[in-house]
């Protein structure tokens, strides 16, 4: 209630004999124990809430009883409750505003000209801020859906929901075994121009079977539908349709399964996409299984059914907790909040709220505004590796919508309010206070400089067995368990044409010297040319007594022999570096780890040290035991790869599968002095220590990163 109880515009009004627009519908909700008039206004699309103290006004609008006598009647029923004519006032122009009543005349005509140009250029603003959002109506979907709606009615309801936790935990069963092969495929391959193509064909339908899910479920309770259409977002044609009359809904779970039938429906096409896609072969099928899953399961667990987006999960949340309009009720909250703890300006005509829903609009407000920025550049930075100018462009409008206009409108507010003037100076000097403050914390205030990267206990080069010259497996000398000394013959390998050569090679030599001996006593002007042919024919000898030496399979280090199957390879013949085996020292001495390319600089210049962390729960520190000095493209071991479950992203025409998609520094660490024994190759989180660093300075530097990255220099 406002705080005079009588207004000097009354006299304008009292004779006025409103009454409301024909066809509105009218429900009875209740929010949080507390009764509410709900209209609903079908022509216009819009619902709007009121108290029951003005529905006291607004129901006894009928065109024939003046404004004085209804507020009068109004005392006598509500006493102390009743509206003041002020209240009355703004009521009568909301309404009139929102095209919900009939007068004969027209009330307060300069103001209510003043608010409708201000509606008109909100809605402006509105497009201007999103001018890529542009619903086109096609048609009404009334008749189709009532020949739809038995198939959702009653005990067909029932079937159907069976039938979807059914498919549900089918897929959810299916989906570990599935989800490696899932995450195998990058950023870069989900936007390639390919899969773009694929995507675009696939995201209408699954749309199109989303607002059909809507339209059914408002069906099913009973309302009408009676707008379908293209909502034309980023110039791409999505179909929607109008469910508002579920606004109306008594029950607020069946306002709540209004909001939440599409998000189910997507999730039962993700769950028989998976089945699809795990069943198929390669394929065209296939593919489009995964958009469909990408498309339908994605982005509804991070968008559509996010309850901190205003999409479908918003509304079904809002219904639920029984706090319509929540998002907007919690800025406003807020708003007040730092009018009245900041300024010292409470607004008069903030409506008091409850304890729950303070807290609710408390967490609520900030939760929202840190995710919708922080979801919206994280799909800028993903286009950004695909579309660099594309994904520039979805940064910037992103912090334009959350950061800087908002950031204006509380400037505006600030500077045009004529109820803040005498609070301005205070206000001043508290914004500067916190600008200075922000600063500081940005790049003042150092903290902790850390990188996660990932490694594997590594085993030295010595370690490794390989055939040093083509040849068969004659003999195994040491059986596998067996310890050995550095030296210890290992295996023997047979290469009968290369033991020939070996002997041909010979008796060149022999030749050669003998022509030497003859061109000393009788031929010196050929002794040269004869000394020449000699060393060529000892080079070539001693080549192949290397060669021949390598056939002999030596350990290069002390430590247990390791020879898989090694009864099944003898007689085998094996390529020169072709791997036989390993042998394994008492203990692991060091970890080789794969670092970004990004973080050259820092490891060169300001690597401290670093924290390992083994998944058998074991952690301590390692030392820097050497540092690659130039990147490289390949991985030291395949359990780095994405596809094995680390976290570096492979070239898919890579047949090893050990080409990196982006350039890599190895690094090995020693292993922290008594550590307890971990096997060779087991996966190693590595924390690099670089100092510290002010917040400021790491995010310029990120960016800078990402203009450097797009231009190959990094």
């Amino acid at each position: 209630m406002s705080g005079s109880f009588h207004s000097q515009l009354w006299y304008r009004i009292r004779d006025l004999k409103p009454a409301l627009k024909p066809g509105l519908e009218i429900a009875l909700h209740t929010y949080l124990g507390r009764k509410w008039f709900v209209l609903r206004d079908p022509a216009g699309n819009s619902v709007h809430r009121f108290t029951p103290e003005a529905y006291a006004i607004i129901g006894a609008m009928d065109g024939q009883t003046p404004l004085a006598a209804i507020w009068q009647a109004a005392i006598q029923r509500l006493g102390p409750q009743a509206p003041s004519q002020d209240d009355v006032l703004n009521l009568l122009v909301q309404m009139y505003q929102s095209d919900l009543i009939l007068v004969d005349i027209v009330p307060l005509a300069d103001e209510l000209v003043e608010r409708m140009g201000r509606k008109r250029a909100r809605k402006r603003a509105r497009f201007f801020r999103n001018p890529m959002s542009v619903p086109l109506p096609l048609g009404d979907p009334d008749r189709l859906l009532d020949t739809l709606a038995p198939l959702v009615r009653g005990r067909a309801g029932l079937v159907w929901l069976a039938g979807w936790l059914v498919l549900v935990l089918a897929a959810l069963i299916t989906l570990p075994t599935a989800w490696p092969d899932l995450a195998r495929g990058g950023v870069r391959e989900v936007l390639a121009l390919q899969n773009l193509i694929l995507m675009a064909a696939v995201y209408p339908p699954v749309k199109l079977l989303h607002e059909l899910a809507h339209g059914l479920a408002v069906k099913r309770h009973g309302g009408e539908c009676h707008e379908i259409g293209v909502m034309f977002l980023v110039f791409f044609p999505v179909p929607y349709v109008d469910a508002s009359a579920s606004a109306a809904f008594v029950d607020k779970w069946a306002r709540a399964l209004v909001g939440a039938a599409g998000i189910l429906a997507e999730i039962a096409l993700a769950a028989a996409a998976l089945l699809i896609w795990q069943a198929a072969e390669p394929g065209l099928v296939r593919d489009l299984a995964f958009n469909v899953m990408l498309i339908a399961g994605i982005s509804t667990v991070l968008v559509n059914g996010n309850p901190l987006l205003k999409f479908d999960g918003y509304f079904v949340l809002a219904d639920l907790i029984e706090m319509p309009n929540l998002a907007q009720r919690a800025n406003k909250w807020w708003g007040d909040l730092a009018r009245r703890r900041l300024l010292a300006a409470p607004n008069p005509e903030a409506r008091p709220v409850t304890r729950t829903e303070a807290r609710t609009f408390a967490l609520y407000a900030p939760t929202a505004f840190v995710y919708r920025i922080v979801i919206m550049l994280t799909i800028a930075a993903f286009v950004i590796e695909s579309y660099f100018m594309v994904g520039v462009i979805l940064a910037i409008w992103s912090v334009t919508q959350g950061l800087i206009l908002p950031m204006g409108k509380l400037l505006k507010v600030f500077f045009t309010d004529p109820r803040l003037i005498e609070k301005r100076p205070r206000a001043a000097g508290m914004g500067l206070a916190l600008a200075g403050v922000l600063a500081l914390a940005l790049f003042a205030v150092p903290l902790p400089l850390r990188s996660v990267i990932e490694g594997v206990v590594w085993l030295p080069d010595e370690a490794t067995l390989r055939a040093g010259t083509p040849g068969f497996i004659l003999t195994l000398d040491a059986a596998a368990g067996e310890t050995v000394a550095s030296g210890a013959l290992i295996a023997q390998l047979d290469n009968d044409a290369l033991l020939a050569a070996r002997a041909a090679q010979a008796a060149r030599v022999q030749a050669a010297e003998q022509a030497v001996r003859r061109a000393v006593i009788s031929e010196r002007t050929a002794l040269r040319a004869a000394e020449e042919v000699l060393a060529d024919a000892e080079r070539r000898l001693a080549d192949m007594d290397r060669r021949i030496a390598g056939l002999s399979l030596r350990a290069g280090q002390a430590g247990r022999v390791s020879l898989p199957a090694a009864q099944d390879r003898l007689a085998q013949y094996v390529e020169q570096g072709a791997l036989l085996g390993h042998i394994l020292p008492e203990r692991p001495e060091r970890v080789r780890a794969a670092a970004p390319q990004y973080l050259a600089d820092l490891m060169q210049d300001r690597l401290s040290g670093a924290q390992l962390r083994f998944v058998t729960g074991q952690q301590g520190r390692g030392e820097i035991m050497r540092l690659a000095p130039a990147a490289t493209r390949r991985l030291p071991s395949r359990a780095l790869a994405r596809d094995a479950g680390g976290r570096i992203a492979i070239d898919p025409a890579d047949p090893e599968g050990l080409r990196t998609l982006d350039g890599i520094l190895e690094l090995d660490l020693s292993l922290p002095s008594g550590a307890a024994a971990v096997p060779f190759g087991t996966r190693v989180l590595v924390k690099l220590e670089f100092g510290t660093e002010p917040l400021g300075y790491r995010m310029g530097r990120a960016l800078r990163r990402v203009f450097l990255s797009h231009f190959g220099t990094t």
